[in-house]
């Protein structure tokens, strides 16, 4: 399939665009010889690698896509669907950018300044870059599926269930982003276009919002009835820390886009249903001590002598659970050794410069208890010429700056795993992207959200217990926050355990209504104008169904 500027199809799935810069090349869906379509249709496990193997296996690289179509077709760091992600939470509220006199990289989002009208129809880079992400994954997603529709064998069955849940997600996001989850059960409300056949197709009306939700539910309890019927780890489940376990696209992940699509539903039974089967694999957390770096150690860390040249204790990667797939025994998906450069890049304050230094809410920060290790890995107060250094240049100062009051130290590191130096020339870490505290907060909201209290509180008090610091009472619901509703809890610990990652701030704040009041160190107060974006041109010239 050709695009071109001025031809508006998108034959892989119907779903049209214009391309805006250049055209675009996707595979032929015909590349099979008639030779090798017969011999699949033998439908033994050889055969199906045979023809399939190569597209299932690149499933997992869609869950975290790379792909310059993204980005203006630029292939940086912006063109990860996880820097789209960084410009939601940094819009959120939780998170302050740098500082006035020294904007950071996504300031404008920061700051949700006017200038950036992300949501319109004809914003390219991002509206139709945050859309592109999906619709890729859906494309890449349906091709095998169209040979696995009489799946028999476990390997077949594990290979339908890999594609069933990167295409729900991708329907997933389309959905999260561009319909309102305040209103999830419309039926006259247009939701998305289902396609089925990787195909020229005819253009499809969208489902109903109320219809799409239900499509997402059912198809991804069938990915996940197909992975325990098949041959992939226990019961479908992949668990440990090895490259090709963390990252793999298997029935963790499955029940993790589940329960979000059902949170997202409001469907509060698959929420529990779901998390719970989860989290039987995945039952224990971060320690505290493990928790990113606590603040006490930065002084030892800074430490240097201009006639010693440096002195400090190295702080290196592998002593962070954020860095480290070792000590986080919370990693559903991600990728070991050397994919974290963005957190590496951006939330590492000791190794960043000044515009770079992400810091908490004042508010959030004081609402959590002194005896949380959360609370610790972010400054009480500004640390004084922190400097960074240049391995490559004698290990001699690069640059000094002052560190603000509530930086963060969850993703700190003075040097890269496998090194024994505080080089710049090396990041070198794990990235956990979905980790099972989100899952243990989607189950925590779902009994909240369903009326069971004592059952909420008895999830969070797990979750508090494990952020309790060495040596301190331990938290509870009831001493660290007795003067709220079992529903605010929840939210609350939303905002301190998944500070920084995903998108989770933006869209729990769109799915609950609300928006935090901003603390007294942003130095910007404007709020989020549109949680919601508007269809994309590209898509709305090509499907005359839109209203």
């Amino acid at each position: 399939m050709k695009i071109y500027r001025n031809v508006i199809v998108f034959t892989v799935l119907g779903l049209s665009f214009v391309a805006c810069s250049s055209r675009l090349d996707v595979t032929d869906p015909n590349k099979f010889t008639d030779e090798e379509i017969n011999k699949y249709k033998e439908e033994s496990d050889k055969n199906t690698e045979r023809v399939l193997g190569g597209m299932v296996n690149a499933m997992p690289n869609y869950v975290n896509l790379y792909d310059a179509k993204m980005n203006r077709n630029y292939s940086n760091s912006n063109a990860y669907e996880s820097s789209f992600e960084l410009r939601r939470f940094v819009q959120s509220g939780d998170v302050i950018e740098g500082r006035e006199s020294d904007k950071g990289s996504y300031t404008l989002f920061y700051q949700n300044h006017d200038n950036l009208p992300y949501w319109e129809n004809d914003q390219i880079e991002q509206n139709y870059g945050y859309y592109i992400g999906p619709v890729l994954k859906i494309a890449a997603a349906t091709k095998p599926l169209d040979w696995l529709i009489n799946a028999k064998t476990p390997l077949q069955k594990g290979y339908k269930a890999r594609c069933l849940t990167i295409k729900a997600m991708g329907y997933m996001q389309l959905m999260e982003r561009w319909t309102d989850l305040q209103d999830v059960t419309s039926d006259t409300k247009q939701g998305w276009p289902i396609y089925n056949k990787y195909a020229y197709n005819d253009p499809l009306p969208p489902l109903s919002v109320k219809e799409t939700w239900k499509w997402l539910k059912d198809s991804l309890k069938f990915a996940v009835e197909c992975f325990k019927a098949s041959d992939i780890g226990v019961g479908g489940y992949t668990i440990g820390n090895d490259a090709d376990k963390i990252h793999d696209v298997d029935c963790a992940v499955a029940q993790y886009i589940r329960a979000r699509v059902a949170l997202d539903m409001k469907d509060w039974a698959t929420v529990i249903e779901a998390a719970t089967d989860l989290l039987t694999h995945y039952p224990n957390l971060i320690k505290a001590e493990d928790y990113g770096m606590n603040e006490s150690l930065l002084p030892s860390v800074a430490a240097r002598d201009k006639n010693k040249g440096w002195i400090g204790s190295d702080y290196n990667a592998e002593k962070n659970a954020f860095f480290n797939l070792e000590k986080n025994p919370e990693a559903i998906f991600g990728e070991a050794r050397g994919a974290s450069s963005k957190y590496w890049e951006y939330f590492n304050t000791l190794k960043s410069r000044l515009n770079k230094c992400y810091q908490i809410d004042q508010n959030l920060y004081n609402a959590m208890s002194d005896n949380d290790c959360r609370k610790a890995c972010f400054l009480s107060k500004p640390f004084k010429n922190y400097s960074v250094y240049s391995y490559e240049n004698g290990d001699s100062t690069w640059y000094t700056y002052d560190i603000p009051a509530y930086t963060n130290l969850k993703w700190a590191a003075t040097s890269a795993i496998g090194y024994t130096n505080h080089a710049n020339h090396s990041s070198v870490s794990d990235f956990i992207y979905y980790r099972s505290s989100a899952v243990l907060l989607m189950l925590a909201e779902a009994y909240a959200q369903n009326g069971q209290e004592a059952e909420a509180k008895t999830v969070l008090n797990r979750l508090l217990a494990a952020r309790t610091l060495p040596h301190r009472p331990t938290m509870t619901c009831d001493n660290t926050m007795n003067a709220m509703s079992t529903l605010d809890m929840v939210r609350l610990q939303w905002r301190i355990e998944m500070w920084g990652e995903g998108d989770w701030a933006f869209f729990n704040q769109k799915r609950w209504g609300t928006v935090p009041v901003r603390g007294a160190n942003h130095w910007s107060m404007k709020p989020i104008s549109h949680y919601t974006w508007e269809i994309p041109q590209q898509e709305r010239q090509g499907n005359p169904y839109w209203n």
